[in-house]
């Protein structure tokens, strides 16, 4: 019983935050917060200024919205829970995700079983490329 008494306050907040950096809980704890945060301040701004009306960001396109969806699913495909948590959060996106079969046909790419392995993002990005490449390759087969 002596010995708990030797354990400060400071001691016990640093070996929780220790065990909850291990765990990979902290980052998590702390982009939620963040995302809270941010909701707060937005809902603060309105309701302390009743005729408020948002001049910053227009509200976003349906390309807009398309592209935040295929960032988030980028996102969360390769673990960064936190990072999409709060960028879902400051881009006042739904927390109803778009199917990836909504995503494919909105986007106009046929999904199959080597393509759903990566994340959208990915898949037009090599598409992209591969087509940069061929027209590239083909230039040269003219100029030769």
């Amino acid at each position: 019983m002596s010995e708990s008494k030797g354990i400060t306050e400071k001691d016990l907040v640093n070996s929780i935050k220790n065990i909850l950096r291990k765990s990979g809980h902290l980052n998590k704890f702390q982009a939620e917060m963040r995302a809270k945060v941010t909701e707060i301040l937005q809902d603060r701004q309105v309701s302390l200024n009743p005729g408020y009306k948002n001049t910053g960001a227009p509200k976003p396109s349906s390309e807009v919205l398309l592209i935040n969806e295929l960032i988030r699913e980028y996102l969360e495909w390769n673990g960064y829970l936190y990072t999409a948590s709060v960028m879902s959060s400051e881009a006042g996106m739904t927390k109803t995700k778009r199917t990836r079969g909504e995503l494919c046909a909105e986007v106009g790419v046929k999904d199959d079983e080597k393509s759903s392995t990566l994340p959208l993002l990915s898949n037009i990005i090599a598409a992209y490329s591969d087509r940069i490449k061929r027209k590239i390759n083909k230039v040269k087969r003219d100029v030769q």
